[in-house]
């Protein structure tokens, strides 16, 4: 199966419309094809969104007014009575002003439905580059238990400097590292492991003030921590169970 083919199945398979075979193989496209697999975590989080409650506005008085005042209002004959249709206008409004609130109400809800939270697709980057390092040899760049090996490899390759912690007396030994690639620039990847469990730490400048670690909603199965710490953007992803990854977050935010 093809990007375009794919394209044309992905709101089937969102909404399981799809036969077994099907969904099958694009299942396996969206494995295998991370810009396909991103459109239709956009789908789903459009979907996910537009039955959030909190997007059910009660249109305020003032917009009921101001819709009521441009509509028309019932013709006059020349003697200034009413038309004998007098009776239809009122009820006409009565059906166009909710008519009328909604259309004008889509105008500001849509876009801020459809537009999936900018935490959300980092995460969904974040967990991408996390599936494609597990899927290939590009796990590591530079394999080290060492952090005073892993830090200085990122010299020259960043703009930045990422902090590097071994926390093998609490679990989770540094392993190593490598380059990534998210929310549009460069950014250092570090790879810790827990048991047989792998965990990608990305890395990059943040502008963020934050020190608190932030979870994230799970994504394709994974568990994502978010935290801002030492002027570090920091993202953590493993499919290590959510206790223990946060424990972790913890422990960077901590030597932070």
């Amino acid at each position: 199966m093809n990007c375009d083919d794919a394209r044309i199945l992905l709101h089937g398979h969102l909404d399981g419309e799809l036969d077994v075979v099907r969904d099958l193989e694009i299942e396996r496209h969206l494995e295998e094809c991370p810009r396909c697999a991103r459109e239709f975590a956009t789908l789903r989080a459009m979907r996910a969104r537009l039955k959030d409650e909190t997007f059910r506005f009660e249109a305020p008085a003032e917009l009921k007014e101001k819709i009521r005042r441009a509509l028309p209002q019932a013709p006059l004959r020349a003697n200034g009575y009413l038309s004998r249709r007098r009776g239809f206008v009122p009820r006409a409004i009565q059906f166009a002003i909710p008519l009328a609130i909604g259309a004008m109400l889509a105008l500001f809800i849509a876009p801020r439905a459809i537009r999936p939270n900018e935490n959300d697709i980092v995460a969904r980057e974040v967990v991408a580059s996390h599936v494609r390092s597990m899927m290939g040899s590009h796990l590591m760049d530079v394999a080290s238990t060492d952090q005073h090996t892993v830090k200085p490899w990122f010299n020259g390759k960043l703009d930045f400097s990422p902090p590097v912690t071994d926390f093998a007396k609490e679990g989770f030994p540094l392993v190593g590292g490598r380059l990534d690639y998210i929310d549009d620039r460069p950014v250092a990847a570090l790879v810790y492991q827990h048991g047989k469990h792998v965990i990608n730490v990305f890395m990059w400048p943040s502008t963020g003030t934050a020190t608190s670690a932030e979870r994230i909603q799970p994504e394709q199965g994974y568990h994502v921590e978010q935290l801002m710490v030492a002027g570090m953007n920091c993202w953590v992803v493993s499919d290590l169970n959510q206790p223990e990854l946060k424990t972790f977050a913890e422990l960077i935010r901590a030597h932070g």
